[in-house]
């Protein structure tokens, strides 16, 4: 593991860095209110033109389809500095991050023609994985794929698909064969979101945002072109997309540890600066010393992607730490406000709508992409080689169940 840059990668930080200091002045931080609206959309559309013009929206995947084929070091090197900037939300973070990884991988060239539009900012995208009736099973999907000659009819709900309301396409895991165990009678869609069938109904949130859609599929029909992979075999694509979703650590709408140092420092409690006493400077440095960790976990994790090697469970156990960390972060950062935390107005500390929001926004990140719980046992049984759970259901039909 080596955490310090070649000088190739050094070259490569000050193109980036320059690059950045060059266009991204006119960017602004979107703010709660604004999210989901077309002007924020537009705002993250440019952005998104911005990089893919310049390589760097997907700086890993081939010059053909958009990318710059460079290596996982440089994307993150990218990805640091990026961080610097006071960027737009970013819409297209499913898509890169969770639905296209599937397609470069599992696709057809026709398929793969939707990444260079993706990286361009032209589409964006939804997961459709989770249903009302599965909870954190993902394999318990009930959802009907049922084939028609040469195209398949799809019905069912699907729950908590972030940005579905805005989005152009989807990845669909649905049910083609109830008469064989849960993990194998899945088959993996591409599905527009603008077809007839395909209904979408917002959630509201306890933000007062309606980021979480409920979607209802009425006997949507797909040509088998739709299809990303083989028939039943949609679980393998699926985890292909979720280790990529897990990965990318899902870092955006995080509270920034130098937000909440700021905080500290301009925040009184009893009288005086919050940093000056010893239990804040000694949950901080804790809080600082575990997300040192973190991104060191992350260079051990580039250092195996650059030599050739695949994520085994490391995604999981990235995954995992992070949102813990960042949800603890957030909830001390409303402990330093005290009760002013839950008050919004004109009056209230600049930092204060970054923190709420991130406050109310990091407990569902603990279910996104895998729950702790299933997490666990990824890296139970896949990495130290634990015996699994005992499972009920395995083995027997999902019509059985």
């Amino acid at each position: 593991m080596d955490f310090s840059d070649t000088p190739e990668e050094a070259t490569f930080r000050a193109e980036v860095r320059a690059w950045l200091d060059a266009n991204g002045a006119a960017l602004q931080s979107t703010v709660p209110d604004e999210l989901y609206i077309e002007a924020d959309i537009e705002r993250c559309r440019q952005w998104q033109r911005k990089k893919a013009d310049a390589g760097y929206a997907h700086i890993v995947w081939p010059r053909e389809y958009g990318g710059m084929g460079g290596t996982w070091m440089q994307a993150a090197i990218f990805d640091q500095e990026e961080r610097r900037l006071p960027r737009p939300f970013n819409y297209f973070s499913v898509g890169i991050g969770q639905c296209l990884p599937p397609i470069m991988t599992y696709g057809s060239e026709e398929q793969k023609q939707l990444i260079p539009r993706t990286l361009q900012g032209d589409l964006i995208w939804c997961q459709l994985f989770s249903e009302p009736s599965a909870g954190v099973d993902l394999a318990a999907v009930r959802t009907r794929a049922v084939r028609e000659g040469n195209s398949w009819k799809i019905s069912g709900q699907k729950v908590w698909t972030s940005g579905a309301h805005v989005s152009d396409y989807g990845i669909l895991l649905a049910r083609t064969d109830p008469e064989l165990p849960k993990h194998k009678g899945l088959t993996f869609f591409v599905v527009d979101m603008r077809q007839p069938g395909v209904e979408v109904k917002p959630i509201k949130q306890i933000s007062g945002h309606s980021e979480f859609n409920e979607v209802f599929l009425d006997g949507v029909v797909l040509p088998d072109s739709c299809r990303l992979g083989e028939v039943n075999q949609g679980w393998q694509v699926a985890m292909h997309a979720l280790s990529a979703e897990r990965f990318k650590r899902l870092n955006t709408r995080m509270p920034s540890m130098l937000s909440v140092l700021d905080l500290a420092q301009h925040c009184d409690i009893e009288g005086k600066s919050a940093i000056e006493r010893d239990d804040v400077r000694q949950y901080l440095a804790g809080a600082l010393a575990n997300q040192c960790a973190l991104e060191n976990f992350m260079s051990r994790i580039l250092t195996v992607l650059s030599e050739g090697g695949e994520l085994g469970g490391e995604a999981s156990i990235l995954k995992l730490m992070s949102c813990q960390l960042n949800q603890d972060l957030s909830a001390y950062a409303m402990d330093l406000f005290g009760e002013e935390g839950t008050i919004l107005d004109e009056h209230a500390h600049a930092l204060q709508d970054e923190l709420y929001d991130a406050y109310l926004w990091t407990p569902g990140l603990r279910i996104a992409g895998g729950a702790d719980e299933i997490l666990m046992n990824i890296i139970a049984e896949r990495t130290l080689g634990l015996p699994g759970s005992p499972r009920l259901d395995k083995g027997k039909a999902f019509k059985d169940l």
